[in-house]
């Protein structure tokens, strides 16, 4: 305690004292959002301890532990107001995904409101998509390898396969019957592990259907399923059966009514479905081309695996199952390709 501030601690000195939780009482200081929010074109005013009203009326609530110290009735508030102090891949991906959040990133000068970005660079995603991409022109390599044509087929334009075929740079190699990777299999590996993952928005469900039953509602509507729980789809011969995994994996390109569906939220975080909205544009891509309409492509599967929550014994076999099964093909496939003895 500073000098003559003596009495602040002979005021604390008697007893009993009269407190609150932690954290209520204290501000919450809004200035350069508000600040930024003016850059965007989008004058505010503080307009309650909780509140803050835009130029055309609407009113943005900032979250906060401060509970309402009288009765008043709340004013209905039309926004989300989001400021954190270091701004988030998945908060980008739910301002972009949902018009009431308004999102608001004071060290970049960045502002998200009615699901698109309003003020600053629009680079985080469009920094990431020449990564993606380059992954997936691996996986799409990493077995048989393919033409430049094939991989423009497949739905990547010129210049963003001749931008993973640099990025990948020693990894791959073209040969006269088209690229493929400079040491046999050598592109699995790679592909497994080092996927940064597919971003996004992940959501919990979960719903009295066995998960076998989950999975084709959702492969129904659109969805490639990953993981384990693919081992119960016909026809995938890389993972034994074995005992379901407490949680489906499921990727979705669009926003899907869950509820509709027959599933609600997972308020326990053990057990259900794990919906993706992935940032990764090109998870459906790789599946189709690996002539998958249900489930993911293979490496896809083996990286969803291996970044299971709670990886069980029977999660790591499966992943050593499909890694030896894609290794097997790739070894397999360069000697067809190259008329070499198997």
């Amino acid at each position: 305690m500073g000098p003559g501030l003596e009495w602040v601690a002979a005021a604390y000195a008697g007893r009993p004292q009269i407190t609150m939780p932690y954290g209520l009482g204290d501000t919450t200081d809004l200035t350069d959002a508000l600040a930024v929010l003016k850059l965007a074109g989008l004058a505010a005013v503080v307009e309650s301890h909780d509140t803050i009203r835009l130029a055309d009326g609407r009113r943005a609530r900032f979250p906060t532990l401060t509970q309402r110290p009288s009765d008043e009735l709340l004013a209905d508030s039309e926004l989300l107001l989001l400021a954190p102090r270091t701004v988030t891949a998945t908060q980008i991906a739910l301002a972009e995904q949902t018009a009431t959040v308004l999102l608001v990133d004071v060290d970049r000068r960045r502002v998200w409101i009615d699901g698109r970005q309003a003020l600053g660079t629009k680079e985080r995603w469009k920094d990431a998509a020449p990564i993606y991409v380059t992954f997936a022109v691996a996986r799409m390599l990493a077995i048989n390898g393919a033409t430049f044509d094939c991989l423009v087929g497949a739905g990547l334009s010129a210049g963003q396969v001749d931008d993973a075929l640099a990025r990948l740079s020693k990894r791959v190699h073209r040969t006269d019957i088209g690229w493929e990777s400079r040491e046999v299999g050598g592109l699995i590996d790679f592909a497994i592990a080092c996927y940064p993952g597919p971003g996004g928005v992940r959501t919990r469900w979960t719903s009295e259907l066995p998960l076998v039953e989950q999975a084709e509602r959702l492969i129904s509507v659109g969805c490639r399923i990953s993981g384990r729980a693919i081992s119960e789809r016909p026809g995938y011969p890389a993972i034994s059966r074995r005992k379901m995994p407490y949680r489906l994996v499921a990727f979705a390109e669009h926003e899907l009514d869950m509820t509709t569906l027959g599933f609600e939220p997972d308020t326990v975080g053990y057990s259900g479905t794990e919906l993706i909205r992935p940032a990764d544009p090109t998870i459906c891509l790789t599946a189709a081309a690996a002539g998958y309409r249900d489930r993911t492509d293979d490496i896809i599967t083996a990286n969803s695996l291996l970044r299971a929550d709670m990886r069980n014994d029977d999660d790591a076999a499966s992943l050593e199952e499909v890694r030896s099964r894609l290794q097997f093909l790739a070894d397999t496939g360069y000697d067809l390709r190259h008329g070499l003895p198997s």
